[in-house]
């Protein structure tokens, strides 16, 4: 879980995290995916996402030259999730051209072969 223009602030006594700077209420929310050669798992790791509860959220899907059919499961979503298409570079590259397409306030990663619960 990244914060985009959010500092946290670690409080001395207690030891806990406090948040500094995030004043909405509902910050939009990207949630990353990044993908080679896992389109077997693929359509239920963006099917977790599109699935959450809470509404504010852009999933952005990046595959990572994979030579499978990982770009055909992606395409079938269309508009609704954000589709990253670039040649192989491993997994750091995927999450930085994620990042790099991500708005969010707030930025959550998950692997294609992982899936968020609903909540």
């Amino acid at each position: 879980l990244m914060y985009r223009g959010t500092e946290m602030i670690i409080d001395s006594q207690s030891s806990k995290l406090k948040e500094s700077s995030i004043s909405n209420k509902s910050p939009l929310v990207s949630i990353l995916i990044n993908n080679y050669n896992y389109a077997q798992y693929l359509s239920q790791a963006i099917d977790s996402a599109l699935g959450q509860t809470y509404t504010n959220t852009e999933i952005i899907v990046v595959d990572d030259g994979s030579t499978d059919n990982s770009r055909e499961i992606i395409n079938s979503y269309g508009n609704q999730i954000i589709s990253v298409l670039k040649e192989n570079g491993g997994q750091a590259s995927a999450i930085n051209a994620g990042f790099a397409a991500s708005k969010g306030d707030i930025i959550c990663l998950l692997d294609a072969d992982d899936i968020f619960l609903p909540d």
